[in-house]
């Protein structure tokens, strides 16, 4: 029978195994996040039954990494129910490498329109050539580590998260008008009914970015359209 200082352990090993197998493809996505839950399943386990056991330090210790899954439910329940945010929600960038890379086990790629929500990332204009966007654009990919891609309208990427190693498509399309370029962004996730905020985080981080890099860009602020 295991004893309780192993038990606390276990709550710890359970999620970061999870993880780790999944961000090197031990196991699909899927495995790792049943060990995930398993571990915080445990925690609770501990948190539940600390006041009426000896042990209560390790307990305690072992209770620790619910917090994680805590942090995902409130940050999934602050954050509109989508895996797919674009600038242009109602005419988004084609994620044409996705489609190429995508397998049958990803999700399907939205059909427009996508869903508009408060604080959409908005498109970004520029006096800069079409030319000097994507040479920037594509530089600052490669810096973040992304997988980039040229496409027939601006950049397409492959973006690995850190922990579990999803991998989420960007898709950058740049549209030089008679006066200034207009850059939209697009950020999908491959698994997963909600990306708890990161494709718009994304979005927002490059952007102020390139924002940066290109000197004399501004981003309007994206308006929900009215039925």
């Amino acid at each position: 029978m295991l004893t309780m200082p192993v038990l606390p352990l276990l709550a710890w090993l359970l999620p970061l195994c999870g993880a780790l197998g999944s961000r090197f493809a031990i196991w699909p996505w899927w495995a790792g996040f049943t060990l995930c839950m398993a571990g915080a399943l445990l925690s609770l386990f501990l948190l539940v039954r600390l006041p009426w056991c000896r042990s209560k330090a390790a307990n305690l210790w072992g209770a620790i990494p619910l917090l994680l899954p805590l942090l995902f439910v409130v940050q999934a329940l602050r954050m509109p129910l989508t895996n797919d945010v674009s600038t242009d929600p109602y005419d988004p960038p084609a994620l044409s490498w996705a489609a190429e890379l995508r397998t049958p086990s990803d999700l399907p790629i939205n059909a427009p329109p996508l869903k508009a929500f408060a604080d959409n990332p908005g498109p970004l204009y520029t006096r800069a050539s079409e030319t000097e966007v994507i040479a920037e654009a594509s530089e600052l990919m490669q810096e973040l580590g992304w997988q980039v891609h040229l496409g027939p309208h601006g950049l397409d990427a492959v973006v690995t998260t850190a922990w579990f190693g999803f991998q989420d498509d960007v898709a950058l399309r740049v549209f030089a008008g008679p006066k200034e370029t207009r850059i939209d962004m697009r950020s999908a996730s491959r698994q997963g009914r909600s990306d708890l905020g990161a494709n718009r985080a994304r979005i927002h981080t490059f952007m102020d970015l390139l924002n940066e890099r290109l000197g004399g860009a501004y981003k309007p602020k994206m308006k929900q359209k009215e039925d």
